[in-house]
C-alpha cells in the first residue's frame, strides 16, 4: 500500500477546516460547511460519533495493520472515500479531478456528483479502477437512460442513486451569502472575490464551474439554472424508478440516504448491492437521526447480504474505525476532502488522504486490531 506522507502544520481535519475558512470567500466554504435550517442536525452527526467507544485490547503484535476492506468484490487498500458534492470545483478549482487523481492513487473510491464540474468522461479516465457515478435521479426516463447509458460507456464501476433530497434545502448561510443559481455576481459575492485573491484568481483561470453533465438537456437556451435542476430531478425517487434503474445499469447499484428499515428492505428485494446510511451531512432534514443512529439501527441487514455504508459527521480515522465496529465496510467525508481543497489548493487532496490513512492505521493498532476487516461490534464498549 503506498503510504501518504502530510504537512504536519495542519495534522487534523480541524485545522484545514480552519485554515479553508480564511483562505477562500464566505459563500464558497459556507456552501460546504452549511446545513439546513439551525444546523442542530449537523452537530448531532459529529457528537454521535464521540459516543462511539472503543475497548482497546493489548498483549497482541500490531506490528503492522491491514487498512484494507472489500466492496462488491474489489479489493480497495482504504477503508473510506471520497462522497459526491456538486459544484465541487467551487471550493478550489480542480478539485474534483484532483481529488479524482488522489483517489485512484490511494486505491480508494470517488463518487463524482450529477452536478459535478467536470466532464464524467475525463474522471472515468483519470480514475479507471475507483470511480463511481452519484444519480440524482431525472424525471424523463429518457434523459435518466441516456445520461446511464455515458456514465457506463465511460466505464464508472460503481452506480450511487441519492434518495434523500426529495425537495430543494433551505440552507440559511447561502441565503445570506446571497448564493443561488444563476450564479451572479452580487457586491458581497464581489467583495468575498476580492479579498480572497489567490481563490479568485485561480477560478478566473479556469473558468466559472457549471454543470457540465447534464447541461444538454435543458429545455431552452431561456430556461435558468435554478429552474432547470428544478425540472430536472424527481421529487421523491419511487420504488418504481429504483426497479427500472436495476433494468437498466448492470453494475454494482447503491442507494445513498437510506435511513428507514422499510427502504433498506425494499432495497433487498429489488436487488440493490448497497446503501449508504446518511442523512446528507446534515444538510436536508434537521430533524432527521444521525448517522450513527441509523447506521445502529440498520446494520443487521449486513447479514442479509447487503453491504453497508456510511457518511455525514466523520471527521477522523477514528471515526472510520468506529463506523466499520458498528457494520459498515466503507466509509465517506465530503466537508474532510473539501475543506482540504479549500485549505491547500490542489494539495489539500492527498493531504486528507495522508491524515486519514495516518489516523485508521494508528486506531487499529491501539486497540488491537491488526486488520480493518476483523473490526467488529466485539471492540465496542
Amino acid at each position: 500500500m503506498h503510504r501518504f506522507s502530510y504537512d504536519t502544520r495542519y495534522p487534523a481535519i480541524s485545522d484545514l477546516k480552519a485554515r479553508a475558512k480564511k483562505r477562500i470567500p464566505n459563500f464558497s466554504f459556507d456552501y460546504v460547511d452549511g446545513g439546513i435550517d439551525q444546523e442542530h442536525g449537523k452537530a448531532r452527526n459529529r457528537n454521535a460519533w464521540h459516543e462511539i467507544d472503543l475497548i482497546p485490547r493489548y498483549l497482541c503484535d500490531v506490528s503492522n495493520a491491514d487498512l484494507s476492506t472489500r466492496i462488491f468484490d474489489k479489493d480497495y487498500a482504504l477503508p473510506f472515500g471520497v462522497p459526491p458534492i456538486g459544484l465541487g470545483n467551487m471550493m478550489w478549482p480542480g478539485a474534483e479531478m484532483a481529488l479524482a487523481t488522489a483517489a485512484q492513487k490511494a486505491n480508494m473510491p470517488y463518487i463524482l456528483s450529477t452536478f459535478s464540474t467536470t466532464p464524467l468522461e475525463e474522471i472515468a479516465a483519470a480514475a479507471p479502477d475507483v470511480a463511481w457515478f452519484q444519480l440524482y435521479v431525472p424525471k424523463k426516463v429518457e434523459v435518466m437512460k441516456d445520461l446511464l447509458a455515458k456514465v457506463k460507456a465511460a466505464g464508472f464501476n460503481a452506480l450511487v442513486v441519492t434518495l434523500d433530497i426529495p425537495v430543494g434545502a433551505k440552507r440559511n448561510r447561502e441565503l445570506k451569502n446571497g448564493l443561488k443559481l444563476p450564479f451572479s455576481f452580487t457586491p458581497k459575492i464581489i467583495w468575498q472575490c476580492a479579498t480572497h485573491p489567490t481563490w479568485a484568481l485561480s477560478t478566473l483561470k479556469h473558468g466559472q464551474p457549471d454543470f457540465v453533465n447534464v447541461l444538454e438537456y435543458k429545455e431552452g437556451p431561456n430556461e435558468g439554472l435554478a429552474q432547470f435542476i428544478t425540472n430536472f430531478n424527481m421529487h421523491g425517487v419511487t420504488r418504481e424508478r429504483i426497479e427500472l434503474i436495476r433494468q437498466v445499469w448492470d453494475g454494482p447499484l447503491v442507494l445513498k440516504g437510506v435511513q428507514h428499515e422499510p427502504d433498506i428492505q425494499a432495497a433487498l428485494e429489488i436487488g440493490i448491492d448497497g446503501v449508504i446510511v446518511s442523512n446528507h451531512g446534515g444538510r436536508q432534514l434537521d430533524a432527521a437521526p444521525t448517522s450513527v443512529q441509523s447506521l445502529q439501527d440498520l446494520a443487521s441487514y449486513a447479514d442479509k447480504g447487503m453491504t453497508m455504508m456510511v457518511d455525514s459527521g466523520i471527521r477522523t480515522g477514528t471515526d472510520v474505525v468506529r463506523a466499520k465496529a458498528l457494520g459498515a465496510q466503507m466509509a465517506f467525508s465530503g466537508r474532510s476532502f473539501f475543506w482540504g481543497m479549500g485549505a491547500l489548493g490542489l494539495a489539500g487532496a492527498e493531504q486528507v488522504v495522508g491524515i486519514y490513512q495516518d489516523e485508521i492505521d494508528r486506531t487499529l493498532k491501539q486497540v488491537g486490531c491488526a486488520s480493518f476487516r476483523e473490526m467488529d461490534g466485539g471492540w465496542l464498549a
